[in-house]
């Protein structure tokens, strides 16, 4: 089957990723791998920024794929089949923060939004140490809020599905967390 939506391309992109998971859930390897092949390095990323650890961030990006495969016959729409990815992917990565019971450095952000926050420093390392060090001491409900809207561009509407929480709390969330970072940076620019 080349073309596991069944489509030609022409569905809307949420329409061809169900078709994708449906064809899964029939047990079409061609469409796990062009999932695999779509997803593994956003889902890899969010995990690896998330817990800060590469080689456990591999390993449950394979589990996240594992689940995706076993449950995608059971799959009901009810949103976009990314939230439903990324929902996986954030359970999974929590549980292991929390298995763990430690916070681990985080990898670099998106550092244009708090550049005037650390004026003092003249080299990009230093701004991603330190930024990496601030986004380690955030909640973790901020700071996987924080991750999914700026390295993965999700809506406030898919951070609140994954999140299992509302829009409006996933506006307070992010506000909170800019907040603590600016508070953060600024006060190691001081220093």
């Amino acid at each position: 089957m080349n073309d596991p939506s069944g489509c030609g391309g022409s569905l809307p992109k949420a329409d061809r990723e169900y078709e994708l998971i449906k064809a899964i859930g029939a047990g079409d390897i061609v469409a796990f791998e062009m999932l695999i092949k779509k997803y593994r390095d956003p889902v890899s990323n969010f995990i690896f920024k998330y817990m800060g650890d590469r080689f456990g961030a591999e390993d449950i990006a394979q589990e996240v794929f594992l689940r995706v495969y076993r449950a995608a016959s059971e799959f009901e729409p009810r949103g976009k089949v990314s939230t439903w990815i990324f929902k996986i992917a954030y359970n999974l990565s929590l549980n292991e923060v929390l298995r763990r019971s430690r916070f681990c450095p985080i990898a670099d952000i998106d550092d244009r939004e708090f550049e005037l926050a650390a004026p003092n420093h003249t080299g990009r390392k230093e701004l991603e140490e330190e930024v990496m060090d601030a986004l380690r001491r955030l909640p973790q409900n901020q700071r996987a809020a924080l991750l999914l809207r700026v390295n993965e561009g999700l809506s406030y509407a898919e951070i609140g599905n994954i999140l299992s929480t509302s829009i409006s709390s996933v506006e307070s969330l992010l506000f909170r967390a800019r907040q603590n970072l600016r508070k953060t940076l600024i006060r190691h620019s001081e220093e």
